[in-house]
């Protein structure tokens, strides 16, 4: 009797522990295929008035997929998909004001159009568009010093690009 309980027992913590739910990363999500190990991210086009904010998106996203490591980042010619984007909208909105009336705080708003394709077979397996990010920066415009105003706008300009880019690498290898 002692022994049927014991083995009871032990089948129902071998159920549990066999069915518990671990949070784990997969490795890939279902957007690439298991076999795929490099991919290709061409230069993002610029559809908006902001001079270079397409540069700043690519490296963010070619920075993302490198320092993630699963794929392999390759020219298009060697590459087995390409992660094609499209800077569609740069928007800069003041937030709040000093007591002077100046611009104390600025919002930035990238929005990007991308889609995943597959090289080997020209198949889109992935596109999504209105992809956006929003940096709230203290991005002041300094009167007289054009460099200081400069630099932080570029400044928000590259956040607003990782956080894009993040987005891209999340919703490509993890599937959100």
């Amino acid at each position: 009797m002692r022994n049927s309980y014991a083995r009871i027992l032990l089948f129902l913590l071998a159920v549990i522990f066999l069915s518990s739910c671990g949070y784990g990363f997969s490795g890939r999500g279902l957007l690439v295929p298991q076999e795929v190990r490099t991919i290709a991210i061409p230069a993002f086009l610029n559809n908006t008035n902001e001079p270079y904010v397409d540069s700043e998106v690519t490296r963010a996203v070619v920075n993302e997929f490198m320092t993630d490591g699963r794929l392999t980042v390759l020219e298009r010619d060697a590459a087995e998909l390409a992660l094609n984007g499209t800077v569609v909208q740069y928007d800069v909105t003041a937030l709040s004001y000093t007591a002077d009336s100046y611009v104390q705080q600025y919002s930035v708003r990238l929005v990007v159009d991308a889609s995943l394709v597959d090289l080997r077979t020209g198949n889109v397996l992935w596109q999504e568009r209105g992809i956006a990010a929003i940096f709230i920066s203290d991005y002041p415009v300094t009167v007289g010093d054009i460099k200081t105003t400069k630099v932080a706008k570029e400044a928000a300009i590259k956040k607003a690009s990782q956080d894009i880019a993040w987005t891209l690498r999340s919703r490509v290898l993890e599937g959100f």
